[in-house]
């Protein structure tokens, strides 16, 4: 019993290859992130809050934020909120601030 094969190989590794650069060009195309920048350097803290439902929901603390960082989240939607109080920690935080992306839109969100 032999095989039959009525496509040549290389047609068959073509088609996969065409069909997996479609896929994967798709997901980038619908990839959205939302950067996170503060030029502020004094801070003591600032919260994050990702997702369709934010500002509730989990928050992600991040502390000891230089200028130059910088946090990516893979999202349509972010808040954040800042401490009051320069570098010392006072326990109060400023109102909610959000930022939405469009579908397959990268934008970068400031600290307030």
């Amino acid at each position: 019993m032999s095989l039959c094969f009525k496509r040549p190989l290389w047609f068959g590794l073509f088609v996969f290859s065409a069909l997996f650069l479609v896929l994967a060009l798709g997901q980038k195309a619908n990839a959205t992130s939302i950067t996170l920048d503060t030029t502020d350097t004094e801070l003591c803290e600032v919260q994050v809050t990702i997702g369709p439902e934010a500002p509730n929901g989990p928050i992600h603390r991040f502390t000891d934020i230089d200028t130059d960082d910088r946090y990516t989240f893979q999202t349509n939607k972010l808040c954040n909120r800042r401490s009051v109080g320069g570098e010392a920690c006072t326990g109060e935080y400023t109102e909610w601030a959000c930022c939405e992306a469009k579908d397959g839109e990268d934008i970068t969100c400031r600290v307030p």
